[in-house]
């Protein structure tokens, strides 16, 4: 339904329609989509994790015993309007999903119009919109309450909602809401640095350890640190910052509940917490914006990012696809060496009679086809910032020889040339081939080893990731316009190998976003080579001592599992008419299928 504008209606909601159509949105339309980018998500994460941990220990089971048993979410925004997390309901986040209501994207009012998180960063306040209130109706199947988080210095830090499907939200839903905030709120006292001294407030000994109490925080002088609105109001704003606790209490003496003329009161110690995240510098790396959740991406990362700063030694290995050289641009970006340069070179891409001079140069004339100005070489190119040398099992021996001499003494000398030059530049290599097992075999240099070794980290192949499904949703999330894979469709993509890791996953959500014009993509929109894939994993070879019927037969009950009992898809999976496949599942005993 659409709003009535009547004389009882929020003189607030008349409001944030007017700027919905100052912003130029049209009610009968859904707005463009922002969304922000994979790495900006992490970003935020990080940002917010403290805010997030928070939320999940002191409101998220409030959430969950009160609205398991409906389709809603428990949602975080930032102070900007984007989604930083979801809980609750996998179904309806997936019905949300339709209206871009899930993570990275931004809810902005003046992008989606009157919607209560939106709204509630422009009141800062909190508010419910409910069905026809939003200003947008294909948002009306849905009721929102939003509620602002304040930090201890009153600072607003972003929004926490509750979205309902179909249902009305009450007073009794504003006041539980209102209720998740201010437990957050009260928590995130405990994380002022010097906070030591925490003391409780209320006009009864009841409410102490309600969730509803005034709560001041001090140092261990009993200076006051930051209090919560609720202590303000009991305290008849008597405090404020610097001041002494003593002045409004009777005594610091932990535990006992004590009574004022006004008040009960119980004081207690703060218990050591990390502190509320500042900016980051160069000695606290970032999370690695390369993963959704991977533990062994993180460490690797984390580990990296250390001994990148002393000039270590690093040594990436990994399957074929598995995001080297993605790894080691991320690394360069956030480093100290960020705005020195970063040259990247495929030893096995290059013929092994240029590969010496690729790397260190090469003087006018030095050889037949070379360039009459010659060229200064990688190692130069690189001076003062980072060379990556991918795939350097495939460097010829000859080359690891000079390789070494150049690391070692810092000087290079390009090929035909009578001088050297000084180089200063960071060395990272990868591989996908087992070094130690080629240095055991005669194949790679023992002495390059030991001077190339330092950290060595594995990168994971997609198979073996922890964040397999997040990665494949956010890869075709980035590929394709406004679409989303099924649930069928992620299931299959789960049980596929993915020889080619990454670089597979990137082109086969590129195909089924290219190709596929459905909102949601079933397992019938798929192309058939991509079906096929999907259903073949990279193991399932067929032994000569097997059965050959029986290996038939085991293909064609896998393809009817997997396609959920629809005959037509496995027939396009298997190639053979549907008519073949009921013959067999007849003689199978499965003539129950249809």
């Amino acid at each position: 339904m659409l709003i009535s504008h009547t004389t009882n209606e929020k003189a607030w909601i008349k409001d944030s329609w007017k700027r919905s159509i100052q912003a130029g949105l049209s009610s009968r339309h859904l707005p463009e989509d922002h969304r922000l980018s994979n790495v900006e998500v992490t970003e935020r994460i990080d940002r917010h994790q403290t805010l997030i941990n928070v939320i999940e220990k002191h409101a998220y089971p409030l959430f969950c015993q009160i609205f398991s048993r409906t389709d809603s979410r428990l949602i975080l925004a930032d102070i900007n309007g984007a989604i930083v997390k979801t809980w609750g309901q996998k179904r309806f986040r997936e019905k949300l999903t339709e209206i871009a209501l899930d993570q990275g994207v931004l809810w902005d009012e003046g992008l989606k119009g009157t919607n209560a998180i939106g709204t509630a960063l422009v009141e800062k306040r909190p508010v419910s919109v409910i069905g026809g209130e939003h200003f947008i109706r294909h948002h009306h199947f849905i009721s929102c309450t939003a509620s602002p988080i304040f930090s201890p210095t009153g600072d607003l830090i972003a929004i926490l909602d509750v979205t309902s499907e179909y249902q009305t939200h009450n007073d009794a839903t504003r006041v539980l809401i209102q209720n998740m905030v201010q437990n957050i709120e009260s928590e995130l006292l405990n994380f002022i640095p010097d906070a030591a001294l925490k003391i409780r407030l209320g006009h009864d000994s009841s409410v102490l350890n309600s969730g509803w109490q005034g709560i001041v925080v001090t140092d261990r002088n009993g200076q006051v640190l930051a209090q919560n609105a609720i202590a303000s109001s009991v305290l008849a704003n008597q405090l404020k910052p610097g001041d002494p606790i003593e002045s409004v209490i009777g005594s610091l003496a932990l535990d006992r509940i004590r009574k004022t003329d006004q008040f009960y009161y119980q004081v207690e110690s703060v218990k050591p917490l990390l502190h509320l995240p500042k900016n980051k510098s160069e000695t606290e790396p970032s999370n690695c914006p390369l993963h959704q959740g991977d533990s062994r991406v993180e460490k690797a990362w984390q580990q990296a990012t250390k001994v990148m700063s002393k000039r270590i030694g690093l040594v990436i290995s990994g399957e074929t696809g598995t995001g080297k050289n993605e790894f080691v641009k991320a690394l360069h970006k956030q480093s100290s060496l960020a705005k020195r340069p970063l040259v990247a070179i495929n030893c096995g891409a290059l013929p092994k009679d240029l590969i010496e001079s690729e790397l260190f140069g090469y003087a006018p004339g030095a050889f037949t086809g070379a360039h009459h100005k010659g060229f200064e070489g990688r190692f130069r190119q690189a001076n003062g910032g980072i060379l990556f040398l991918d795939e350097i099992a495939d460097l010829p021996l000859n080359a690891q020889s000079r390789l070494l001499h150049v690391l070692q003494e810092k000087i290079v000398a390009p090929i035909g040339a009578n001088r050297s030059y000084p180089v200063d530049v960071y060395v990272i290599v990868a591989s996908h081939k087992n070094l130690t097992d080629m240095v055991t075999n005669g194949e790679f240099r023992e002495d390059l080893w030991y001077r190339l070794e330092g950290l060595s980290i594995t990168l994971p192949s997609v198979r073996e990731r922890e964040d397999t499904q997040q990665l494949i949703e956010s890869t075709f999330t980035q590929e394709s316009n406004k679409q989303r894979l099924s649930n069928d469709v992620i299931d299959l993509m789960l049980k596929y190998d993915w020889p080619g890791n990454l670089r597979e996953v990137h082109s086969t959500c590129r195909l089924i976003a290219a190709l596929c014009d459905s909102p949601i993509i079933n397992l019938n929109d798929l192309p058939e080579n991509i079906l096929r894939k999907l259903t073949t994993t990279r193991t399932a070879t067929l032994n000569k001592d097997d059965d050959l019927q029986s290996t038939i037969d085991n293909k064609l009950l896998k393809t009817i599992e997997e396609t959920k009992g629809n005959v037509s898809l496995a027939s396009r999976i298997l190639g053979v008419s549907r008519n073949t496949i009921y013959r067999k599942l007849r003689k199978l005993g499965m003539d129950n299928i249809s």
